[in-house]
């Protein structure tokens, strides 16, 4: 299935439900594949560093807070390139989807999906992000893949639905955001 041409076209066409930030703040993250023309696309994902916060050692797309004077893209772009070395001049933005919101960190955040041709160089900021991995979206697209665990949240536990791969469980806003690329992809709402 060509992802990327379907995402391409999907989301120039797709009216973005945007979320008020009233007492939030605003962040951006930045969905990639990666593509080389050859196989599947895979998904680029990063994990974060321990003791960073709310999503400490969680898996998720680079992004952040957006500083005074940005856009969400432009954003985006900045945590891409601070988290894990990669310049913005290498994407093809495909375009930006569903707002999301975290309330227990407080932020309402914007995603966009970006193509990179090629395999990256990664120059990982060791305090943010401890490693950069990547997913074939056929993984994502099965499933049977989608399956619920338990997590330990602030002394909590809690059952929640993701994805694993590997050593990796993929829950939370970025298991909602690849949710929403798949319901993009499969024209379902």
């Amino acid at each position: 299935m060509d992802y990327i041409g379907i995402l391409r076209d999907r989301l120039r066409h797709l009216q973005p439900r945007e979320l008020s930030a009233d007492r939030m703040r605003r962040a951006s993250v930045l969905a990639i594949f990666l593509d080389n023309g050859i196989g599947v696309p895979r998904l680029l994902l990063t994990k974060k560093a321990q003791d960073i916060g709310y999503h400490s050692d969680q898996v998720s797309f680079p992004g952040g807070a957006l500083e005074k004077g940005e856009t969400a893209l432009d954003a985006a772009l900045r945590e891409t390139r601070e988290e894990i070395g990669i310049d913005g001049s290498e994407f093809e933005i495909l375009g930006r989807f569903h707002d999301d919101s975290v309330p227990i960190s407080g932020f309402i955040i914007t995603p966009f999906v970006a193509v990179l041709r090629s395999e990256p160089a990664f120059r990982l900021q060791k305090s943010e992000v401890v490693e950069a991995f990547t997913v074939p979206f056929d993984f994502f697209m099965d499933e049977s893949n989608y399956t619920a665990r338990t997590v330990n949240i602030r002394e909590s536990e809690f059952s929640v639905s993701g994805y694993v791969y590997g050593d990796y469980f993929i829950w939370g806003l970025t298991c909602r955001f690849i949710r929403s690329l798949i319901e993009i992809i499969a024209d379902t709402p």
